[in-house]
């Protein structure tokens, strides 16, 4: 049994099996199975300033432009193991760097919130045996998280939910649009299409105040009803919902402190990134603020998230690991992007690594690379490789943290 870190369920169920050189992969998802399957697809090279070399002389470069750099920004690491991310904060506060990941646009803030105990959470293992209402809030996991109804939420059976979905769960979506998540809705089901999240959450607390609610008036008390028959209920909440809310987490935070009135329902974010979460727990721990920190300032803001660096011109070179920011960045944020040093250490091709100064080739986490990482529900999860790679995450952020 392998485990696949191909998305925050890390499920740890894969089967690979290899026999002359070919693999072949059961009980993985699509996307999981494609991580195994082309493992050694696309793979980068060792480059410096574009042109190939050996990895010693690609490592030497980046340990240049580390220890010349007056203004380090080190950016990435969701896809990457504990171990790592722990040498990689360490070279940042060594360093005086800025460090920032992807939650600072994802689901970071929720996780912050559970962190602080400003949310109540559970794990997926309590919700496959115990959750009776299931809202997914803002999150389509039929496509971003393909396993999560059928091994954590709406289709396992439980210890208290033995009968099955259709007479032991009762499952609720809300989104903008009709998901294919939301096409599950049908018996012991209800789909919300929204406009607006917290016109949505007003009305519900109307309901929970006592009060008719401004819109969807028989399905809302029907909902809150549901929740009241059972004493677990969980809501996972995706990007949908944290931009839906526009900044207000007050007002969520609320709204969950009135259900929990009424019966117990606890939130996990509905993430895709393998470690996200793990990245968050670690800079928790160590700096009380969860991502886009600076060690030199020694707080967290909005201006050290790493696009927003990029704005300002405040970082001469950018260490980027395991993610590929040129792909998603505004036009005018990719151009400043190629204007510095970059180093990106990545096993695989990207378009950041396309206009880097140094690339280092790095291993697959899971399947070249074992190490620990984190589900979104807060369960750590042993990873062991399939393949045995010596120049993986660790090593590299080792050999760069020994110049600082």
């Amino acid at each position: 049994m392998f485990t696949c870190a191909g998305c925050s369920c890390l499920c740890d169920d894969i089967i690979v099996e290899t026999e002359n050189g070919k693999i072949s992969v059961k009980n993985a998802c699509r996307r999981g199975a494609g991580i195994f399957l082309n493992y050694n697809v696309s793979r980068a090279r060792p480059k410096v300033n574009g042109k190939e070399t050996d990895f010693d002389k690609a490592l030497e470069k980046a340990q240049e432009l580390i220890q010349e750099s007056k203004n380090l920004a080190i950016y990435g690491l969701d896809t990457t193991t504990l171990e790592a991310q722990k040498i990689a904060i360490e070279l940042a506060e060594k360093k005086e760097a800025f460090i920032d990941d992807n939650s600072s646009f994802c689901l970071g803030d929720f996780v912050e919130m559970i962190l602080k105990e400003e949310l109540p959470t559970t794990t997926f293992d309590d919700v496959r045996d115990y959750a009776y209402v299931i809202v997914y809030w803002g999150a389509d996991p039929y496509h971003s998280l393909s396993r999560h109804l059928s091994r954590f939420s709406y289709y396992p059976r439980g210890k208290k939910r033995q009968r099955g979905y259709e007479e032991d769960r009762f499952l609720v979506v809300i989104d903008v649009r009709k998901t294919h998540t939301a096409m599950l809705c049908k018996k012991n089901a209800k789909f919300f299409e929204i406009q607006d999240d917290i016109e949505l959450i007003n009305a519900f607390n109307q309901v929970l105040d006592g009060k008719a609610p401004s819109i969807f008036t028989r399905d809302i008390p029907r909902v809150i009803k549901e929740m009241e028959k059972a004493d677990f209920n969980v809501i996972f909440g995706g990007l949908g919902l944290k931009y839906g809310l526009r900044g207000n987490y007050d007002l969520f935070k609320e709204f969950m402190k009135k259900l929990n009135e009424k019966t117990n329902v606890y939130f996990i974010p509905a993430g895709c990134h393998p470690n996200m979460r793990g990245f968050n727990e670690l800079m928790f721990e160590k700096t009380g603020s969860v991502n886009k920190y600076s060690f030199r300032d020694g707080k967290s803001s909005e201006d050290f998230t790493f696009y927003n660096l990029l704005k300002n011109d405040s970082i001469d070179t950018a260490l980027i690991i395991g993610t590929d920011p040129l792909n998603s960045l505004p036009f005018e944020y990719a151009k400043k992007l190629a204007k510095i040093n970059t180093i990106v250490v990545d096993p695989r091709v990207s378009f950041t690594s396309e206009i880097a100064s140094v690339v280092l080739p790095s291993a697959i986490s899971g399947v070249e690379a074992g190490g620990t990482m984190v589900r979104s529900d807060g369960v750590r999860v042993e990873l062991k490789p399939v393949f045995e790679r010596e120049i993986n995450d660790e090593f590299i952020l080792k050999k760069l943290l020994e110049v600082v």
